[in-house]
């Protein structure tokens, strides 16, 4: 992709999204993000953000759907949402994984998780790392929390189309669901607000009185409204001359 190319694209891109965004509700499949907004900022709500994120630091188990669906989507709204990004911090952590150091892995994930707490990438790494240090009790936790916002993830649509799709806070947790679903992409295109992903159906999981999955359907636009706010007052470089 030359850089003319470039421009012309990123510069499309973010003038799409300005428009799309004028007066228009932020209601995406099954998620209300205007309600939960309202909720998880308000001190005298159930689903107040902080209250929420000191529950499910203390692995209280009595967290149920709505709160994890809270904790979730709720999370675009922290000043620190970032969905393209890496600190260093997480990067010390994935490092020390990849480099099966596990116990600086649980030593470093709580702290990675204090900057998202709703990161799969690091509950995940943090339940296998407390599997493989045989902390039974800690790897049930982190697996908890996991597969609960996975669940999150399931419930927001149903995957089939850009008006029922799974809609996810982070690009990468599509294929946290791909894993989940024992399914592998083979191609990948954006369809309005989605990225739709082109299932392989050779060796797909059979399930009796399904048919095999074609396509499934991530509704981004909020990792893609983040992107544009990003680059909303930075220089876009010049294209090239004819």
């Amino acid at each position: 992709m030359n850089n003319r190319f470039k421009f012309k694209y990123l510069l499309l891109l973010l003038i799409g999204l300005s428009w799309s965004n004028i007066g228009s509700s932020q209601v995406i499949s099954l998620v209300n993000f205007d309600l939960i907004k309202d909720q998880i900022m308000n001190a005298n709500s159930p689903y107040f953000y902080p209250a929420l994120v000191a529950r499910l630091k203390k692995r209280d188990t009595t967290l149920n759907h709505i709160d994890y669906h809270h904790l979730y989507y709720g999370s675009v709204f922290l000043r620190n949402y970032q969905p393209y990004g890496v600190s260093n911090l997480k990067k010390e952590f994935l490092d020390a994984y990849h480099e099966n150091d596990y116990k600086k892995s649980v030593e470093l994930g709580p702290t990675v998780l204090k900057e998202n707490p709703v990161d799969l990438e690091v509950l995940l790494k943090m339940s296998i790392s407390h599997l493989e240090l045989g902390n039974a009790d800690e790897k049930r936790a982190y697996a908890i929390q996991y597969f609960s916002f996975l669940d999150v993830i399931y419930r927001s649509g149903t995957g089939q189309n850009t008006n029922s799709a799974y809609v996810v806070i982070s690009v990468d947790h599509e294929y946290f669901i791909l894993s989940d679903l024992s399914l592998t992409a083979v191609a990948q295109y954006l369809e309005n607000d989605c990225d739709v992903l082109k299932i392989k159906r050779q060796n797909q999981p059979k399930i009796k009185g399904k048919k095999k999955i074609k396509e499934l359907y991530f509704n981004v636009k909020q990792p893609l409204m983040s992107l544009s706010k990003t680059y909303k007052d930075a220089d876009l470089p010049e294209p090239d001359d004819e």
